[in-house]
């Protein structure tokens, strides 16, 4: 593993015709190469997630291809020295991207997103259509901002949860995530493992697999509220798409029902579903789910 650090005096021409409506601070993303070859963004999800959640998948990306695994704004080494709206917004998320690309001299490059990161990949094509050849999605998240879509990922989610973790549940939730205590941001967490995953067999391996990392909960905030704040909604635009673009989808997923709102958006979207399998196929059924992103990478 190659990690890069991208510094301050590097110029980015293609930042000129951006809107500078907020500081922007490029200094602080970091990422990291697996492989060699065609460039693959590799995206994970959250947002806020660590990256290392994804990184067995860069590391099979990486057999055939240059894996890029960002280590996205406000988690990781990727950290601003103020967590606030001005450096945690959609807006700068898409310019890192422009930077991470420009800075290794990338025109064009193929993009995997999990979950957020699904999404994340889903908005930049919006935004930059030229700069995708493809996108290799799965477990997709919001595609825009709607609460009765958060009101049945709860319920999807909570179904799964026995009477006593419900009310442990309900109890931390009642909170604001930003004050969470140490103890609350790990109970919440591997609760999370729990529901996302169909099959609780060898369960305390994937925990130990989805886990890595910590999560910022803090980003997660800042950028869900200015998602809201814009009424973010790609939706309508995922039709006009061109590039090739599949989703990966479990049936058991507690997030499956937004790929099919996805499909309805962008309608030459090939799905791939995978049977007996929550939100994580690259640890439930890795037999399954490399064959399908490989192919898919290869459209």
């Amino acid at each position: 593993m190659k990690n890069l650090i991208l510094f301050f005096f590097l110029f980015l021409t293609t930042f000129e015709n951006l809107a500078q409506s907020k500081p922007y601070d490029r200094s602080i993303i970091h990422f990291n190469i697996y492989g060699k070859g065609e460039p693959v963004f590799v995206l994970s999800g959250g947002p806020g997630n660590n990256c290392m959640q994804e990184e067995d998948v860069a590391i099979e990306i990486g057999k055939k291809y240059r894996a890029i695994l960002l280590e996205q704004r406000g988690t990781g080494r990727s950290m601003p020295k103020t967590l606030d709206s001005n450096s945690i917004n959609m807006e700068a998320y898409m310019k890192d991207i422009l930077y991470v690309m420009d800075s290794l001299k990338i025109k064009k490059a193929k993009f995997y997103g999990h979950s957020w990161g699904a999404v994340y990949a889903s908005a930049f094509a919006v935004l930059y259509p030229e700069k995708v050849k493809l996108l290799a999605l799965t477990g997709v998240g919001d595609i825009k901002i709607s609460p009765e879509n958060d009101q049945i990922k709860i319920k999807n989610r909570l179904a799964k949860l026995d009477s006593s973790e419900l009310a442990i549940f309900n109890e931390i939730s009642s909170k604001n995530s930003t004050e969470w205590s140490k103890d609350e941001r790990y109970t919440v967490a591997v609760l999370g493992v729990k529901y996302n995953t169909y099959d609780t067999t060898n369960l305390a391996w994937k925990q130990q697999k989805i886990m890595r990392g910590a999560n910022n909960y803090t980003t997660f905030t800042l950028l869900r509220n200015d998602q809201k704040k814009q009424n973010f909604d790609i939706s309508a635009k995922l039709e006009t798409l061109a590039m090739p673009i599949t989703i990966i989808t479990c049936k058991e997923d507690p997030l499956a029902f937004l790929t099919e709102e996805y499909k309805r958006n962008a309608p030459k979207t090939s799905i791939k579903w995978i049977d007996h399998c929550g939100h994580f196929p690259m640890y439930e059924q890795p037999e399954k789910f490399y064959p399908l992103l490989m192919e898919a990478l290869k459209r």
